[in-house]
């Protein structure tokens, strides 16, 4: 009866680690560089964005009242402070979902990055790109410690 109930215990632990899954989420600014002054951002929209990720990004800055655009390079404003790229990755396992997500920060015209976050997430049912973005981009443009 004792094995049992262990039984039973350890298939518990397992099943929730498989549904919680362990996301990971990392930020590095440059020491001189503050991103939560940023007002306007201009989202290079990806060759390959069959998620929309560039538009969503957009939309989630603009709802931080930052002013915020998307598409080619070729767009970008003349008023824009910062060049948001980003870099995803899709896994496909009973449905599609990003595993990984890096956002750089450049300025018009250069191409380092002044300022990073990336997500990365082993396991993941889902991807909601609406609930997803805005902690990674809260990340990205907090402001910085002193």
């Amino acid at each position: 009866m004792k094995t049992f109930s262990f039984l039973r215990f350890i298939v518990t632990v397992l099943a929730l680690v498989s549904v919680v899954g362990c996301t990971n989420l990392n930020r590095t600014v440059k020491p001189d560089r503050n991103p939560a002054t940023l007002e306007e951002i201009f989202v290079v929209t990806n060759l390959n964005d069959n998620h929309g990720v560039s538009r969503e990004l957009a939309t989630a800055l603009r709802s931080r009242g930052v002013r915020a655009s998307h598409g080619p390079l070729t767009m970008l404003p003349a008023t824009a402070q910062a060049v948001l790229t980003y870099d995803d990755r899709w896994s496909w396992d009973f449905g599609e979902h990003m595993t990984y997500l890096r956002l750089e920060l450049h300025d018009p015209g250069e191409l380092q990055s002044y300022a990073t976050a990336t997500r990365t997430r082993f396991i993941a049912r889902s991807t909601n790109l609406e609930r997803e973005l805005p902690p990674l981009l809260a990340e990205l443009l907090a402001p910085v410690a002193k």
